[in-house]
């Protein structure tokens, strides 16, 4: 196969990954080599992509912190440990979180979520406890939350 065909080939792959959502660099790459491209292609079309403004890992964490910030209960170390699975760069993990997920809006997540603990009918101090540990929440919001709460 030329190597003009495999590039095509490889992009619309990649594009038809795109279309059914949202995805980093390093998981398309991921994507990509799974079908076994050869990693010049991958390389080219992934520079493609970014030059179009298709991929860009700084827009999509943006979006994915907010997204878990709106919609889920993830403390500071639950979403970085999503965005690090998804393969963001570290430096992008750091400055999204720095700049989208202060500790007044992990607050507010986290009064939501005791919220939802506690209409589930937990309401024992190290349930909930427990519960926000597993949610990756920091040990300064998880005292300020639990400390009205009865040992």
């Amino acid at each position: 196969m030329s190597e003009t065909n495999t590039y095509q080939k490889a992009y619309d792959q990649a594009i038809k990954y795109l279309s059914i959502r949202m995805r980093s660099v390093g998981e398309l790459q991921e994507k990509l080599q799974q079908k076994k491209y050869p990693p010049k292609i991958i390389f080219q079309v992934l520079r493609e992509l970014e030059d179009l403004d298709f991929l860009d890992d700084l827009r999509y964490a943006q979006i994915f912190v907010e997204n878990l910030k709106i919609y889920k209960s993830f403390g500071y170390y639950g979403i970085k440990t999503k965005l690090m699975q998804r393969k963001i760069p570290s430096e992008i993990i750091v400055q999204v979180l720095e700049e989208f997920f202060t500790e007044d809006q992990e607050l507010a997540v986290a009064k939501r979520f005791l919220l939802k603990l506690q209409r589930q009918g937990r309401k024992k101090y190290l349930q909930i406890a427990r519960s926000f540990a597993s949610k990756g929440f920091r040990t300064d919001v998880t005292r300020e939350i639990l400390k009205d709460l009865p040992k």
